[in-house]
């Protein structure tokens, strides 16, 4: 249970359950809204289409070639790290 104080003499008891519904109704609300308001335009540059283009005619072997670049950033390597040595509960 969740408690929620406001002005230290009302208390405001909220469950997980409720809380957990009336976002995912306020999730369905706004992603219909956006669905339904929103229009998407073709914002793409000649730059962008051959960046794409190149994309999705690449080799497997270029895949993974770029895969092995990505994973040795120094970022990503630091993320690694921490995520094998991080205890799990």
């Amino acid at each position: 249970m969740l408690r929620l104080v406001l002005l230290s003499s009302f208390v405001l008891k909220l469950y997980l359950t409720g809380f957990l519904k009336f976002w995912s109704a306020m999730f369905i609300v706004v992603t219909t809204l956006v669905m339904l308001l929103k229009h998407e335009t073709d914002a793409t540059t000649p730059d962008e289409e051959d960046i794409l283009e190149d994309a999705s005619t690449q080799s497997v072997a270029q895949a993974y070639m770029q895969l092995w670049r990505i994973v040795h950033l120094p970022a990503v390597l630091s993320l690694i790290a921490a995520l094998l040595t991080m205890k799990v509960q």
